[in-house]
């Protein structure tokens, strides 16, 4: 092996010694020197993980596995991270093997270039190559490749989640019967058990159908919000802190188990005859493409992403408590089901439906913990409708306050200016 082939190696290295150096040094470094720093480490770990799949793909096609040690590709990885002395989850050695097993010669092309490119990592290609196995046989007449594209194509931070909502979204679309018996076999095997810890605590486990997964989701998300002020509450859902600055300090698994519990109540007080009490009910959104809801072709979505074939949604419809909505061709609101008080709950649902969430570019906020923002305030003659609404967490409602930012709303997005334009001084301090 000659010096050119060994100078990246070399340089490989030297950049470890260097990062090994680097947490002597933090310290000196300015805020923005630190950002910049983890902007950096962020790409090189990204970098070193796509990098290291196309090795070890390599490595298995040569024969290099083969005639090493290893009884697989896993444990082939393993052994390099041994040698290296560093510490490697089993599940991310059998991720990067699965990947390079499945990519051997130019099976599965679209992910050995998306690899080779960087536009994906080996969690998400293996998610990729396992749901694209799903639907092939749904639609044999499409190239596996662009199959793969089009899960390769997801925005990466949709995760494994985001793939297996499109597998299912596929499914509606091309099987839609296919995808309602397994919902069907699903809702016949749901389950949920209950066993004592050793700490005394009772543990719950349940595993349930899209449809009713949906729900019991909605539910406990709709009564889990952070509470701040008077009626910010500390420990038990059923005390309320006297001191009106207060912060909400249960964990957000209390503030699950804080909602699950006021809703198991309210039920059984309902059995009884008993008024519910808990605040203003949990409602399932649903919705649909108008050619879906005209054809029975399609699929429906909640606002928690999960995908829902038309006659489980028909069913959901339902229930009094379920909001349906229709969407146009470029899924703008056409018209929303309105329950109470038609103009201010009509309108939240309707910017629920297109922001699925807080707009702040970055935040995964999810609409159960948002509030609905005037873009143009409110005293500076802004208006009370969609498109000068935009759903905001609280952290980032009082950071576009404070800074001023301003959005371009449209009936299908929220686009916010960060750095080039932004409103007065006067308009940023007026409430929204």
């Amino acid at each position: 092996m000659g010096f050119d082939e060994c100078e990246p190696l070399t340089q490989l290295r030297a950049a470890v010694t260097m990062l090994d150096d680097l947490p002597d040094a933090l310290d000196d470094f300015s805020p923005q020197e630190l950002a910049d720093i983890m902007v950096t480490l962020l790409q090189l770990r990204s970098r070193s993980d796509q990098v290291a799949t196309l090795v070890a793909r390599l490595a298995r096609q040569r024969g290099d596995v083969g005639t090493s040690d290893a009884a697989s590709t896993t444990q082939w990885v393993a052994n390099c991270a041994t040698i290296a002395a560093v510490p490697l989850d089993v599940r991310d050695a059998h991720t990067i093997a699965y990947v390079a097993d499945a990519c051997q010669g130019e099976k599965a092309r679209a992910v050995t270039d998306a690899l080779h490119s960087g536009s994906c990592t080996p969690s998400v290609a293996k998610t990729a190559l396992q749901e694209s196995a799903k639907v092939e046989p749904i639609v044999p007449e499409v190239d596996r490749d662009k199959v793969l594209g089009w899960f390769l194509d997801l925005d990466p931070a949709s995760g494994a989640r985001g793939r297996r909502v499109l597998t299912r979204q596929i499914f509606a679309r091309y099987a839609p019967d296919e995808l309602d018996k397994s919902d069907s076999t699903l809702e016949r095997t749901e389950s949920m058990s209950w066993w004592t810890t050793e700490t005394g605590m009772t543990r719950l486990t349940a595993e349930l159908a899209p449809v009713n997964a949906a729900i019991v989701k909605e539910a406990v998300m709709a009564l889990s919000a952070p509470r701040t002020g008077p009626n910010a509450q500390h420990g038990a859902s059923t005390t309320e802190a006297t001191d009106p600055g207060s912060r909400d300090e249960r964990t957000p698994g209390k503030r699950r188990v804080d909602a699950l519990v006021a809703l198991v109540s309210a039920g059984a007080r309902m059995t009884d005859s008993e008024a519910a009490g808990i605040g203003s009910a949990a409602r399932v959104t649903v919705t649909m493409p108008l050619n879906t809801l005209m054809t029975g072709v399609g699929f429906a979505t909640t606002c928690t992403g999960d995908v829902l074939d038309p006659g489980a949604a028909r069913r959901l419809a339902c229930d009094a408590d379920i909001v349906p909505a229709v969407l146009g061709t470029d899924s703008e609101p056409l018209d929303v089901g309105r329950t109470k008080r038609l103009v201010p709950k009509g309108l939240r649902t309707a910017v629920t439906l297109r922001d699925r969430g807080c707009t702040f570019p970055g935040c995964d906020r999810p609409p159960q913990f948002c509030e609905v923002h005037h873009v143009v305030p409110w005293a500076a003659g802004g208006v009370t409708s969609l498109l000068n609404s935009a759903m905001l967490c609280t952290t980032h409602h009082q950071k576009v306050h404070r800074s001023g930012y301003i959005a371009v709303v449209t009936a299908t997005c929220v686009e916010w200016d960060l750095t080039a334009v932004r409103m007065t001084a006067g308009r940023s301090s007026d409430a929204a």
